[in-house]
């Protein structure tokens, strides 16, 4: 297959520098990499979909992180409503041999994390994550942070095969690509915290899925950071496009999105490419994990 646009062969350049490479755990659609909170060992889920991160409420009291009297955050989860919870300072929030300490982080339970060891006690979020390059390789199981050497360094370092280059909104700490889905704009959140891709019940029913067709359709229930259960469905769309990648008749989860957006670019998509994340510069570098174009 040709380039074409937004196609690019990766380049010899190297203007970024690797500041920290660490582990990248799949559970259960939960991505999760190690950290060093105050020194002590635990894991967090890495999540390009949350403002910010979080931390538990055990990990605030056990790792020695004191109260944040001048800070506290409204948090909001899947049901739409907020509240508002204390902030924790972490002195020393690490990653690899990366410091992203003192923080403060808002403290609040998760309502499902998988069973690891350590275990995981938050997530880190777009207001650490979006200070580097974010490259996820969850196939060779690494998380790269990258720093430009150069204002002008852009593109994804030591890519070997054709890969796609897709525009960025930013909002907040957070990104919005461009997903056609069967002819359908839509605006999809880049969400590594979501376990799979999530096309809203509005999205899909102004696409002309109705709630008969999705009633006839597998699901179940699931539960929001927020503690809030939400009904969602499998259901087979025709065509995926993000950017030149095509995806034939991909089966995505419907379920109501309490956001602007109308999609969720989930864990399960990562998993299926190589994703490099510049916030910096707006763009998406996305790559097939085969090196193939689709």
């Amino acid at each position: 297959m040709g380039m074409g646009a937004g196609a690019h062969a990766a380049s010899a350049q190297s203007c970024h520098k690797l500041m920290a490479r660490v582990a990248l755990r799949n559970d259960l659609g939960f991505l999760n990499s190690p950290v060093s909170l105050n020194g002590h060992a635990a894991r967090m889920i890495v999540d390009t979909g949350s403002e910010g991160s979080l931390l538990s409420p055990e990990a605030a009291a056990l790792f020695d992180t004191q109260l944040d009297r001048s800070m506290h955050t409204m948090v909001h989860g899947t049901g739409g409503a907020g509240r508002i919870v204390p902030n924790a300072v972490v002195r020393s929030f690490k990653m690899g041999g990366l410091e992203f300490g003192p923080v403060s982080i808002p403290v609040d339970a998760l309502p499902a994390v998988p069973r690891t060891e350590p275990a995981v006690e938050g997530l880190v979020g777009g207001d650490l994550l979006s200070r580097y390059d974010v490259e996820f390789d969850v196939a060779q199981g690494t998380l790269s942070f990258w720093s430009a050497s150069t204002p002008g360094c852009s593109g994804p370092e030591g890519w070997r095969y054709i890969y796609r280059a897709v525009p960025l909104q930013n909002a907040g700490e957070r990104v919005i690509a461009r997903v056609e889905l069967d002819g359908h704009a839509l605006q999809a959140l880049v969400d590594s915290g979501a376990r799979s891709c999530i096309v809203s019940t509005q999205a899909a029913e102004r696409m002309g899925v109705s709630q008969h067709t999705l009633a006839t359709d597998p699901g179940g229930l699931t539960t929001g950071v927020d503690g809030h259960q939400q009904t969602y469905h499998w259901h087979k769309f025709g065509m995926m496009q993000i950017g030149q990648e095509q995806e034939k008749s991909p089966v995505l989860t419907v379920a109501p999105v309490q956001d602007t957006v109308d999609m969720l670019l989930g864990a399960d998509w990562f998993a299926a490419h190589k994703v490099w994340i510049s916030y910096r510069t707006h763009m998406l570098y996305v790559m097939p994990v085969t090196g193939r174009t689709r």
